[in-house]
């Protein structure tokens, strides 16, 4: 039986707005992705939207997520994880959704030195994070992907602004999350913020692996914009494709 496994490219970068354009790039229709907003409950403070843009003249993905409500209120991982549970998701789905967000909160929480449930996420970085985890999630079960497999991770470098001030690249969560989960990283001379906590969280709980490209038999690359022009195609990519192996298996079965 074929195992259709995905490899995430982030030579580049990751961040969650990207996966979902890969995600759109690679077929999952944009109404999927509002119809899960929809059982999530937060279809009237989450807008999604896409457009066809150019990276260093490279076509791409870009999927804007719109945060309508700019409030001040804090959600903690306890909310969040209410949110999701009740939204009747694919139990799968379901899973790996949990299981981002609380390698996320485990992180957050190492940097800040408290528990995972006391860390409170901003309400517009929760609606974002929400919207960008279960629907990257939801997207890869409706491609029917089995295992994912990713790149190591370009550093960036510069400082971001936060609601702490400012705070060097990488950020300390996706430090953290690369040192939690021992990922391959390397710099490709970017001074910005190339790994977003949600993309680091999102590949270092779903990927098995980390670093080269494994045998595989592609069938499909979705691309993925990210917001800015860089030096370089500012473009996440997810390769889609059959494992190797098992397709060598299958084709001497049928020469046998």
């Amino acid at each position: 039986m074929s195992r259709k496994i995905a490899y995430f490219d982030c030579t580049v970068g990751i961040a969650g707005d990207m996966c979902l354009g890969a995600l759109v790039s690679a077929g999952v229709p944009l109404d999927f992705f509002i119809e899960i907003l929809k059982r999530l409950g937060i279809e009237h403070e989450v807008k999604l939207r896409s457009e066809l843009v150019s990276r260093c003249g490279q076509e791409a993905v870009k999927v804007h997520v719109d945060i309508a409500n700019h409030g001040h209120h804090h959600r903690h991982l306890p909310e969040i994880e209410k949110i999701i549970k009740s939204a009747q998701l694919d139990s799968e789905v379901e899973t790996h959704c949990l299981e981002v967000f609380q390698q996320l909160a485990i992180a957050e929480g190492k940097v800040h030195g408290i528990p995972p449930e006391k860390v409170h996420f901003h309400e517009v970085g929760a609606l974002d994070a929400i919207a960008d985890i279960v629907c990257t999630c939801a997207g890869l079960g409706w491609l029917g992907i089995e295992q994912v497999f990713c790149s190591a991770m370009p550093t960036g470098g510069g400082f971001v602004k936060c609601e702490h001030g400012q705070l060097p690249v990488p950020v300390p969560a996706v430090l953290k999350l690369w040192e939690m989960h021992n990922v391959p990283v390397f710099s490709n001379g970017i001074d910005r913020e190339l790994v977003t906590p949600t993309g680091a969280a999102i590949a270092v709980t779903l990927s098995g692996k980390f670093g080269a490209i494994p045998a595989m038999h592609i069938h499909k690359i979705g691309l993925g914009a990210g917001t800015r022009e860089l030096e370089i195609p500012n473009i996440f990519r997810l390769w889609i494709g059959e494992s190797a192996e098992t397709a060598n298996v299958q084709d001497k079965k049928k020469q046998n």
